[in-house]
């Protein structure tokens, strides 16, 4: 128990994922509702079957941190069992929940003998989806496209497939299923599917993800989804409802599991009883299964007089029909609550064209609900899907003219005041993901830069951790680095050092004895008291397969997509100030030893100063050797200009031809900039995509003749290599005198803005 309130821990697997983000949204909920704690521990599968070698060859790292749940700092603990060990036998499952005897355990998605269950019953909403396709569709040939093999989710999917079509009468062949990897990646094996079954009518698919693969694979083929195929998914992912045309799929209710799951917690810690639960899954008809918008005679067998009913009772009808699919969420009277009230304000419109409400009063509050937590449940896609049908079931009234008119002009100023928000939403999200990229590589720019100054380096740490939004931070490191095994399993440390951390009472980079903490102690010590409930989330500190620490970071969940990239550079950060100690170290021991000591410390100096990538200097080396050649008193006097220049749309290089590519353009800008200057001028790469160089001058025009051969080395380059994109740089320069008070930090603040009224002339687009 922490701040005296209740700690309940949750397992879960990697937080990127849809479905955990949907599970730890309703257990945060539920936590602010109870006014407990939440920790949460964001693992991996509990199995090397899934590793991909190439791309997560060192995920196993993050299962460490499952073994630092302990009595002493949790009150109960809720495992996504079906989640984190799909891929173990009851027997390993058993051996691994033992590790936790003394708290109490909740299992989530599977049943585990002798452990209280919260379930969703898939079996429903998927069978409800075939036999949809079946009856109202007389699908004959339906495929089915299920996960890995052996995996049990994706099992009973396919079972309910297969049941139901031997119920219906329909036989399967081999070719008319295949297995997938759960994500949007599998086209080839949609693709083999499409070419072994050309009578083909419709795809089932065992997750959104796979379906959308599905989508692109079709589109490619000119095959028209709802009309020409239907498709069916799974899970309701996020951006399903986004998807073109809308998605058809199940609700798995992933939201009100994680909510029912805290609920269960706090009660099985208070009372040590809790009962299990089911929760039903739902069957969400869109448009990719060839259902059109709901028309009003799907919601009432007396549609002609819909609008001569009270107002009340046309806004529960409305309510039932466009929210249904949520009515044993938590959030479901609040979506009710909010949005009947703008639909009254509709009904009135439509009912009583003179007595216009203001469309100004209903726009504003629309934008109130979605500025408000509610989107955090109910998201703005499916809110625009939900007015989309609305209007498509007032499109189907009798109405008069007058009515039907007053309707479209209200309705077009809903649809762009959505449009309005979402746009402005996107870019916000857009932005905020710059700033946060750009904040957790200066945690790896800023240990480069102050070296072995470890005071400064963690204070510079702290301070780019705060500029990432998280309400506290806690960076703990091992006596030594760790090396764990693939299955994940170790023996926890007895104690760690809290090297530095920070909370709205305190922000402290430690020394000494002081920083040791038990290890039962990590999220309960001296340093964490908050006089408030919060959320954490626990993940490992590595690099490869050297495990350093750990990071916890208290913040909600909506700033949980930056935890993962955070502890990376992290990791990055605490790797280079462990090579800069056992550099000391090394030092110390061979001091009788001169030729190896400076070899040792030729290399280091040389990995410490120069950039892996260019093999130019980095930020530290850079600066380093400006800063002495601009204060020398021989130099006093002397012309120089420092050049600032950062390459054009790093981000699209590697986002549409992949990070290989980018490293390419960057060697290329390095190159052009080194043959532009002399030899004796220092050239550095500072930042992801900045590059600075400095040059003594003695010629009026040497500012151009560098400028010319940049542009001119450059259009080679664009004309020579076959890359379908041009590598190209803006540039900024600066000139000054040497005379020992200026600071390269404001050169290059003069260098910089230069360089960015450069940037108003470079091409729209870098694609050739």
């Amino acid at each position: 128990m922490t701040n005296n309130r209740l700690n309940i821990g949750i397992f879960t697997c990697h937080l990127d994922n849809d479905y955990t983000n949907e599970v730890c949204k309703g257990a945060e909920a539920a936590a602010c509702e109870l006014d407990c704690n939440l920790i949460v521990f964001p693992g991996m599968f509990l199995s090397a079957s899934f590793y991909d070698p190439a791309n997560q060859l060192y995920d196993y790292q993050y299962n460490s941190i499952f073994y630092y749940a302990h009595p002493e700092c949790l009150d109960a603990l809720i495992i996504s069992t079906g989640a984190i060990s799909s891929f173990l036998s009851e027997k390993d499952i058993n051996a691994f929940l033992s590790h936790f005897k003394g708290i109490p355990i909740i299992s989530l998605e599977e049943e585990i003998p002798g452990y209280p269950c919260i379930r969703t019953d898939n079996s429903g909403g998927m069978r409800n989806a075939i036999e949809h396709l079946i009856i109202c569709h007389n699908k004959k040939h339906i495929c089915f496209v299920a996960g890995k093999e052996d995996n049990e989710d994706s099992e009973q999917r396919l079972g309910i497939y297969l049941s139901v079509l031997s119920e219906n009468g329909m036989n399967v062949e081999d070719r008319m299923i295949v297995h997938g990897d759960f994500s949007e990646f599998c086209r080839d094996e949609i693709a083999r599917l499409i070419d072994t079954n050309p009578d083909m009518d419709a795809i089932v698919f065992a997750n959104d993800h796979m379906a959308m693969g599905g989508y692109t694979e079709l589109k490619a083929r000119g095959i028209h989804i709802g009309d020409d195929i239907s498709v069916v998914g799974f899970d309701d992912a996020t951006s399903s409802v986004n998807m073109d045309p809308p998605l058809t799929t199940v609700n798995i209710n992933a939201c009100e599991l994680g909510h029912r799951a805290v609920y269960g917690a706090v009660k099985l810690a208070k009372t040590g009883q809790v009962s299990s639960e089911v929760l039903d899954s739902h069957f969400l008809r869109r448009l990719s299964c060839g259902c059109r918008l709901c028309s009003e005679k799907d919601m009432t067998a007396n549609s002609e007089d819909l609008f001569s009913r009270s107002t009340s009772d046309i806004v529960s009808i409305l309510c039932h029909k466009l929210f249904s699919e949520i009515s044993d969420s938590f959030y479901y009277n609040a979506v009710v609550t909010s949005f009947g009230a703008v639909l009254a304000d509709i009904v009135t419109v439509i009912k009583e064209p003179g007595e216009y409400t203001s469309q100004h009063d209903i726009i504003d509050k629309l934008m109130d609900i979605l500025n408000s937590d509610l989107t955090h449940f109910y998201s703005i896609q499916k809110v625009a899907y939900a007015f989309r049908v609305l209007t498509s079931i007032v499109s189907s009234c009798h109405l008069s003219n007058d009515k039907r008119l007053q309707f479209s002009r209200l309705n077009a100023d809903i649809t762009n005041a959505i449009s309005l928000f979402t746009s402005n939403r996107l870019y916000s999200t857009i932005q905020a993901n710059k700033m946060l990229s750009w904040s957790s590589v200066y945690i790896t720019r800023d240990t480069l830069t102050y070296g072995e100054d470890i005071d400064k380096t963690y204070s510079s740490i702290l301070n780019k951790l705060q500029g990432l939004g998280y309400d506290g931070a806690y960076i703990y490191t091992y006596d030594d680095p760790i090396r764990i095994t693939e299955s994940g399993k170790w023996d926890v440390p007895k104690s760690l050092f809290l090297q530095a951390f920070y909370n709205q009472n305190n922000c402290q980079v430690l020394f000494g004895e002081s920083r040791r903490v038990p290890s039962t102690e990590i999220f309960d010590n001296e340093y964490t008291y908050y006089d408030k409930r919060f959320t954490s989330v626990i993940v490992p500190i590595f690099t490869n397969e050297d495990h350093l620490g750990l990071f916890i970071c208290n913040t909600d969940v909506n700033n949980f997509s930056s935890i993962y990239s955070t502890s990376l550079q992290l990791g990055s950060a605490l790797k280079y100030m462990t090579l800069l100690r056992e550099q000391n170290i090394t030092q110390e021991q061979l001091k009788m030893s001169l030729n190896e000591i400076h070899e040792k410390n030729e290399l280091l100096n040389h990995l410490s100063t120069s950039d892996e990538l260019t093999g130019i200097y980095n930020r530290r080396g850079f600066m380093e050797r400006v800063e002495y050649y601009i204060n020398i008193p021989s130099n006093h006097g002397m012309k120089a200009i420092l050049l600032f220049a950062d390459m054009d749309s790093l981000k699209v290089v590697n986002d549409k031809f992949g990070h290989k590519d980018g490293d390419f353009a960057l060697r290329n800008i390095a190159n052009i900039l080194s043959r532009s200057f002399g030899p004796h001028d220092v050239i550095g790469r500072i930042g992801g995509d900045e590059f600075v160089c400095f040059a003594f001058i003695n010629e009026s025009d040497y500012i151009i003749q560098v400028q010319d051969k940049i542009k001119t080395l450059s259009a080679e380059l664009n004309a020579t290599c076959d890359k379908p994109y041009f590598i190209e740089m803006s540039v900024g320069v600066t000139e000054f005198i040497c005379d020992g008070d200026q600071t390269i930090e404001d050169l290059l603040s003069q260098a910089d803005n230069a360089l960015y009224s450069n940037k108003r002339y470079k091409r729209m687009s870098i694609i050739k």
